[in-house]
């Protein structure tokens, strides 16, 4: 904790304060049930000493594995570099709120330590310039959001001196979907600490898992019937500058809404 608390507040010096960013926690358990039970106990206590009426944090359970994605939003990097220095100072009160709540089953903690490990924090940087979920996410009702609960996730690395070739490549794509009425939410991340060697997150968002294949497959007809689009795909020269490193699925656990 304490170094990623260091080097978010040297990077927050890098960053305007009008830049959202996305804290990924990552954790893998043999326990889901145990998880649950524990994260509602520490999420409840955390809220109460901190003041907070909305940690702005949803759980993904990341399909195939045994990861849980526990993802947090906040305004800034200074922001969130606060929000953790703020949460270190507070740890002893954490404790006694957990100790003052209502007891979890004999043996729930134990279990706990036993089937679950935290791997490292990957924090990113939302570039709305490169996503659609401005004009596509945003706008719903909140009512219509809960109800998109899946997400694809592309993992990218990009090479050396390619990030701004990668960019207006992206932006270009968005262009020609929305010159054929191809609408559907993606938001686009940078990477800033973490992340094993990816250097973007795509995220793609939709109800379920069936609806993103099948809205992908009418994408696609839509993409390769137009001239356009399949000229641009085939005079882009992408394989030596970037590529997808890991994809992966992610269903929220609604209940872990935080």
């Amino acid at each position: 904790m304490k170094r990623l608390l260091f080097a978010m507040f040297a990077l927050s010096m890098l960053f305007s304060h009008g830049q959202s960013v996305m804290v990924v926690y990552e954790a893998e358990t043999k326990s889901v049930p145990t998880f649950e039970k524990v994260m509602h106990q520490w999420m409840g206590a955390v809220k109460t000493v901190m003041n907070m009426e909305d940690a702005r944090m949803r759980v993904f359970r990341e399909q195939g594995t045994r990861k849980m994605q526990m993802v947090q939003w906040f305004d800034s990097l200074s922001e969130m570099a606060k929000h953790i220095e703020d949460q270190d100072a507070n740890q002893d009160k954490i404790g006694q709120t957990l100790q003052s709540m209502d007891p979890m089953p004999d043996g729930t903690w134990e279990k706990f330590t036993e089937s679950t490990n935290f791997n490292e924090a990957a924090v990113w940087k939302y570039r709305p310039d490169l996503s659609t979920t401005p004009q596509t996410f945003s706008p719903l009702s909140q009512e219509e959001k809960d109800k998109i609960t899946y997400r694809r996730i592309q993992y990218m690395s990009v090479g050396v001196g390619q990030d701004d070739a990668f960019e207006n490549w992206r932006k270009k794509v968005n262009t020609l979907d929305k010159d054929l009425g191809i609408s559907f939410h993606m938001a686009v991340f940078e990477n800033v600490f973490g992340a094993r060697g990816s250097n973007y997150m795509i995220i793609l968002l939709d109800t379920s898992r069936f609806d993103y294949h099948k809205h992908w497959e009418e994408r696609m007809k839509k993409r390769q019937a137009n001239e356009a689009w399949t000229k641009f795909m085939e005079s882009a020269d992408n394989m030596s500058k970037w590529s997808v490193v890991r994809e992966a699925n992610w269903n929220q656990i609604v209940s872990l809404t935080f």
